[in-house]
């Protein structure tokens, strides 16, 4: 049986009792009245403030693994992939099509 969660938190990991589905907060539109959510998988939704107090849910921990949201926002978020100009295992970055060329090639 689900427990009162509250308020939706940025950040946070939720559970629905009733279907098993993990999802995280990932954003508040106080405008709209309306909570952005992700699930593993990265699908996006987003549910009204009024119905997510109906919803059957728990807190929850992320799942394993889990590597967060994949995004372009750039590499220096690691680290010493900022620093060094790769991505830490001395393996230098490479573009999407960098790659598809050199699997096409084996091929």
């Amino acid at each position: 049986m689900s427990r009162p969660v509250g308020n939706p938190q940025i950040g946070q990991w939720y559970q629905r009792w009733d279907t098993d589905e993990l999802f995280q907060v990932t954003g508040l539109d106080e405008e709209a009245d309306t909570i952005e959510l992700q699930d593993f998988h990265g699908d996006l939704s987003e549910v009204e403030l009024e119905s997510w107090r109906l919803l059957p849910l728990t807190l929850a921990e992320p799942p394993q693994p889990y590597i967060g949201q994949m995004d372009d926002s750039g590499r220096d978020d690691a680290g010493a992939a900022g620093e060094y100009g790769d991505d830490g295992w001395g393996v230098p970055p490479q573009s999407q099509e960098q790659i598809l060329e050199r699997w096409e090639r084996r091929a």
